[in-house]
């Protein structure tokens, strides 16, 4: 009988540790849903950050008028989606503004 339980406990332990496992690095990106408006030409890092690479960057300035967006999402394709303030870039409240992080050129707006 002992044995029975230890064994019930121990297929119970392996379930919920296989059952547990992590989901990082399975996302895929959405596509783009339409183009953004009213965007620079290439949003900054901030500085004294080092904005060689296609790594992702947070904060970027919008340069025109100091616009902060933040990352919330980067891709290994070198693709980023940020968090912009409402009602900018034309990005609703359920999107997102997709950058190319080794330029900081708009890709487009997303789902978020």
């Amino acid at each position: 009988m002992r044995s029975k339980i230890i064994s019930a406990i121990g297929a119970g332990a392996l379930f919920l540790v296989l059952g547990c496992g992590t989901t990082s690095g399975t996302r895929t990106m959405t596509s783009i849903e339409r183009e953004a408006v009213d965007v620079p030409a290439r949003f900054e890092a901030p500085a004294g950050v080092d904005s060689s690479g296609k790594a992702c960057k947070s904060p970027l300035t919008d340069p025109r008028n100091g616009t902060k967006i933040i990352l919330k999402t980067s891709f290994s394709e070198g693709m980023g989606d940020y968090v912009v303030p409402a009602g900018m870039y034309g990005v609703g409240d359920r999107e997102l503004l997709r950058i190319n992080c080794a330029t900081g050129e708009v890709v487009g707006v997303v789902r978020r």
